[in-house]
């Protein structure tokens, strides 16, 4: 059998990275399958396993990509620190999509990243009284993404005389958007093609207060390695980011009293920060304006879901599949967020093979102007361990009742925070039997159906997720309160 040479292998993946880039991820796998790990130089394997995995991941092997990217975090010998952190934070991520890991697992897998940055050397801070604090928040998606969408409010309801507000892009993309939003608040910098030093400079030498990183570990965890430096003296993490970072720079993390109850201090690093209501404050897009929004009861009913296809696990298709059998004749509606069609090919590959029906089925690919599509649908069912946030709040927003399950960690109970804030917490379940109970109960209620869907939009917009002054008010006095307890820490 063919040994490898390190000049081999970094052209093979090369290749192979060039090839999941542009999304051909099978095409990449089959490269990558004839290099036998045994047959690698040390200093390279971590590579072969990164890249195994990530390409497994994107054809929806998830649960195999997140063992290759373990695999790749223990073959420490010849890896970047740089490498090692990135692939932290997308094992990370993954490790979310799958049914079955113990919340304690979960934990201690986070507490792994720390120790990637114990060489890191802080900036000094010294403790003074504020007249306004400076806020400064940090994210790749200052642009046209879903964590703008429970955001924006801090960017543009804030309160002028106690605060300034920066905001620090790092993704490296703009739209128009983007321009939007560099007049909106007190000061923009991008920090794209700055390392995470550099950017930490940046943003230390703007004299923020309390920087809030809106990404955790996305993007492959680029935020988590500037806010490493401490370039603020009080850090929290939160909105885009669901689980604790196990950075200790990291001060706090922004939560909910439904999201987490008190025995969930236990599972997170930072300390949490619970606001009275919902720590999401919903904006619906300006696209929703455009929308017909008409809906009747259809006959069969139509369960549906527009999550990311890697949210919706095995274990979720039989508990759905359960679900169509008690409720005669109905059908179930995925879309996915992606636009390509391989996805639905695999989709309706993987429900045929699992003994769904051919007309039980409707698989879509992503497409922009998906929200009238949730008029095709009478109930949302959303993903465990998973759920959804913004998908979930656009089904609510258009009308669709959402039925969610939850768990004991923060990253499975965004939809049981959003739907006690509405005050449908009878639609959330604590188990999978509750879950096809509660379903097919309210699909057998044309009424109600009907009913909810004439006024979950008004119920939304008077419900705590959508009170932008009472939200902000909240997260205002949360930055007083902790940057009282640095202060006299």
């Amino acid at each position: 059998m063919k040994k490898f040479d390190k000049d081999d292998v970094e052209k093979i993946y090369a290749k192979a990275k060039k090839l999941h880039d542009e999304g051909k991820y099978e095409e990449a796998l089959a490269i990558l399958h004839d290099m036998q790990i045994d047959n690698l130089p040390m200093e390279k394997r971590w590579a072969f396993y990164e890249a195994k995995g990530m390409c497994q991941i994107g054809i929806d092997k998830i649960r195999e990509g997140v063992e290759n990217l373990r695999n790749a975090l223990f073959s420490p010998e010849g890896m970047p620190l740089l490498s090692q952190r990135r692939i932290a934070s997308n094992y990370f991520i993954n490790l979310h999509y799958i049914d079955g890991i113990s919340d304690k697992d979960m934990f201690d897998a986070h507490t792994l990243y720390n120790q990637m940055f114990l060489k890191n050397i802080a900036f000094p801070h010294k403790k003074q009284a504020k007249m306004k604090l400076r806020i400064g928040y940090l994210s790749p998606n200052l642009m046209t993404h879903i964590v703008l969408n429970f955001a924006i409010q801090l960017f543009s309801a804030y309160d002028r005389e106690r605060f300034e507000v920066y905001l620090y892009q790092t993704g490296g993309r703009h739209d128009e958007v983007s321009d939007w939003l560099m007049n909106m608040t007190d000061g923009w910098r991008d920090l794209s093609g700055l390392n995470a030093h550099e950017a930490a400079q940046k943003i230390y030498d703007d004299g923020i207060d309390i920087l809030f990183d809106l990404a955790g570990h996305t993007e492959g965890g680029a935020t988590l390695q500037i806010c490493a430096y401490k370039p603020a003296p009080v850090q929290l993490c939160g909105i885009g980011w669901f689980d604790t970072t196990g950075l200790s720079a990291i001060d706090y993390f922004l939560s909910d009293n439904y999201c987490d109850p008190p025995e969930n201090d236990a599972l997170f690093t930072e300390k949490l920060i619970r606001l009275p209501h919902s720590h999401f404050c919903y904006t619906p897009p300006e696209t929703v304006l455009k929308c017909k929004a008409e809906y009747h009861v259809h006959s069969p009913i139509v369960f549906g879901s527009f999550n990311n296809f890697d949210k919706i696990t095995d274990e979720m298709l039989r508990t759905w599949k359960r679900l169509l059998q008690i409720v005669p004749g109905s059908k179930l509606l995925l879309k996915n967020v992606y636009r390509t069609i391989d996805r639905v090919e695999r989709m309706k590959k993987r429900l045929l093979n699992m003994g769904f029906e051919k007309e039980q089925i409707d698989i879509r690919p992503g497409t922009a102007s998906y929200l009238d599509e949730y008029m095709d649908m009478d109930i949302a069912l959303d993903t465990y361990p998973y759920p959804g946030g913004g998908t979930t709040c656009e089904a609510l927003y258009m009308g669709v009742p959402v039925v969610t399950r939850y768990g004991q960690r923060h990253g499975s109970r965004f939809g049981y925070s959003l739907l006690k804030n509405m005050g449908l917490g009878e639609l959330t379940a604590s188990s999978e039997e509750e879950y096809i109970r509660i379903a097919a109960a309210l699909a057998g209620d044309r009424e109600l159906l009907e009913g909810l869907h004439a006024s979950l939009r008004t119920m939304m917009q008077k419900s705590p997720l959508m009170d932008a002054r009472g939200y902000v008010r909240d997260v205002e006095a949360a930055y007083e309160k902790i940057w009282k307890e640095w202060l006299n820490s």
